[in-house]
């Protein structure tokens, strides 16, 4: 009897250790459950990639109204970076409405000021609260996708969704809408930032902003990154180089992805006509 009553005891001990077990194995392999985890390793991958060194980045824009698939302006910009907090640009190309360069240059000039408050934009729990909503293949890369929910009613926050890679826990994709609106003019502003490598750094690839224009209509921005030239090879490239290239600053801002990408509050799609 007391052999029985010892088996018993044993059997239902193994059950319950396994049962824990099985337990805590579901809610360690649960990012819904850990989603802290993945967003300190998302704060932790975000510092690690920042750039000490400073670079030459080149963008293009585009300008599109009212679902047209014709760019009314384009215009091409090179942005220089110098850690921690100082930017500079240089306007080298613009075709069509010049609305579209005064566009870019606002938007430039924001990107400058926006520099010298580096938290203000960070994808962090200093301006979001997180949940975990799924994982999801992103361009060949598994993705925690995670709700941003802004702490603040700002225009330079997004109340939407993050991409966050599930093996680097760098952000990919950013989509939502801006939690205020830029001005009384443009409203229901749609935001999406692309985010990947450019020249071994972590960028900001691509935005596009689609915001309702009273009276106007829609209006449709689209940001790209042509190329990025980190500093090793600028140096290279100036030691060639009879003269400095003209328009071109030597002091400009951080690096981060975060700061390096178009900040939120210069999107002010204009309310004129082109």
């Amino acid at each position: 009897m007391k052999t029985s009553r010892r088996y018993v005891c044993l059997m239902v001990s193994g059950w319950v250790a396994l049962a824990s077990l099985q337990s805590a194995f579901a809610a360690a392999s649960d990012p819904a459950q850990d989603v802290e985890t993945i967003v300190s390793r998302m704060e932790r991958a975000e510092i690690a990639s920042r750039s000490q060194q400073p670079y030459t980045l080149t963008r293009s824009y585009q300008f599109f109204d009212n679902n047209s698939q014709t760019p009314t302006s384009q215009v091409v910009a090179k942005v220089e970076f110098q850690p921690p907090g100082t930017k500079n640009f240089a306007i080298q190309k613009a075709q069509g409405s010049g609305q579209g360069e005064k566009i870019v240059r606002q938007v430039l000039e924001h990107e400058r000021a926006a520099a010298q408050d580096e938290g203000s934009q960070e994808i962090s729990r200093r301006n979001y609260d997180f949940k975990f909503l799924r994982t999801e293949q992103l361009q060949g890369s598994s993705c925690y996708v995670l709700q941003l929910i802004p702490k603040r009613q700002e225009k330079n926050m997004i109340r939407g969704q993050a991409w966050v890679d599930a093996t680097t826990y760098l952000i990919r994709r950013i989509d939502g809408e801006l939690a205020k609106n830029p001005s009384w003019w443009v409203k229901d502003v749609h935001v999406t930032l692309e985010f990947g490598s450019l020249a071994g750094l972590w960028l900001q690839t691509a935005m596009q902003a689609i915001a309702y224009v009273r009276i106007f209509g829609e209006r449709t921005l689209q940001a790209q990154s042509l190329d990025c030239t980190p500093a090793a090879n600028l140096q290279t490239t100036a030691s060639r180089a009879p003269k400095p290239v003209d328009g071109l600053a030597t002091q400009i801002a951080s690096p981060h992805y975060a700061n390096n990408s178009i900040p939120l509050s210069a999107i002010r799609l204009t309310s004129h006509k082109n």
